[in-house]
């Protein structure tokens, strides 16, 4: 996060080290190191998790933006998140329709292991893999903060199965924040490319500029630039120490903050699956 220019700087410097992981022959290892190397499943980095759905929940006022809501709370829907993290998106819809049935994966398994709603299910597993469902099982698949996590071929794979698994007039729904040198590949590029596809944009300023929003989103910035892996990966690919890379972020960033409009832009697209 950040200001543009400040951030864009940075996202270079993290994917310039993500390549290296490239060199790692077991897809599997690759996905988990990236997984270690962007959140940590510490209590903080699970807390940022539960802070930033509330946050993107707010700015859109919703959930989802796929037009589901009558047959979610008609019942009988099944939902399919992909990289549910520690489940927060798919408890807080469990509790609002509680006659669907949910369903996430996640490599990672910090989400509820044993208390949990009945309508719930959190399975450990890699989409990268491909997924064990059979064709049409599921009304709504939905995938988010992921585009970094693999490459254009990858996500073609990827987009491909969450096709596959979606019944025929099910919604297939992907979102994650906006960047200027992405237009619609790779997370976008299979969806942009269908008919009927929808897509809606929020954004807000980080900073006190943003006001409380755009304070908590500061709070969420700087809580993930002070995460270890990124203390220590970007303070030496900066060439400062440790010390001196926190202090850019706990005195130079938050004064740019106060000086700036650092704009972040939220991206929702939404597809029908016709056939």
């Amino acid at each position: 996060m950040g200001n543009k220019n400040s951030h864009s700087k940075q996202e270079q410097l993290v994917i310039k080290n993500i390549q290296e992981f490239n060199q790692i022959e077991s897809e599997k290892e690759r996905h988990e190191k990236l997984l270690e190397y962007y959140f940590s499943n510490d209590t903080d980095s699970i807390d940022r998790f539960h802070v930033f759905h509330f946050l993107k929940q707010h700015i859109f006022q919703s959930n989802f933006s796929s037009p589901i809501e009558d047959k979610l709370i008609k019942g009988e829907y099944k939902v399919l998140d992909i990289g549910c993290g520690p489940g927060t998106w798919l408890l807080d819809l469990s509790s609002k329709y509680d006659n669907s049935n949910f369903v996430g994966i996640d490599i990672e398994p910090i989400f509820p292991q044993e208390i949990k709603p009945n309508n719930v299910e959190f399975i450990k597993a890699s989409i990268s893999n491909g997924l064990s469902y059979r064709d049409n099982e599921f009304d709504f698949t939905h995938i988010e903060l992921l585009r970094l996590f693999y490459t254009v071929d990858q996500w073609d794979f990827i987009l491909t199965e969450l096709i596959r698994v979606t019944k025929p007039g099910g919604y297939i729904e992907v979102s994650g924040r906006r960047k200027e040198n992405v237009v619609r590949a790779p997370i976008f590029c299979n969806i942009m490319d269908t008919r009927n596809v929808h897509r809606i944009e929020e954004n807000f300023v980080i900073g006190p500029n943003g006001g409380k929003i755009g304070m908590i989103a500061q709070d969420l910035a700087l809580g993930y630039l002070k995460s270890e892996p990124l203390v220590k990966t970007l303070s030496e690919e900066m060439g400062v120490s440790k010390e001196e890379y926190k202090n850019m972020i706990e005195k130079d960033l938050i004064e740019e903050f106060k000086q700036s409009c650092s704009e972040s832009i939220y991206v929702r697209i939404w597809s029908q699956k016709l056939s």
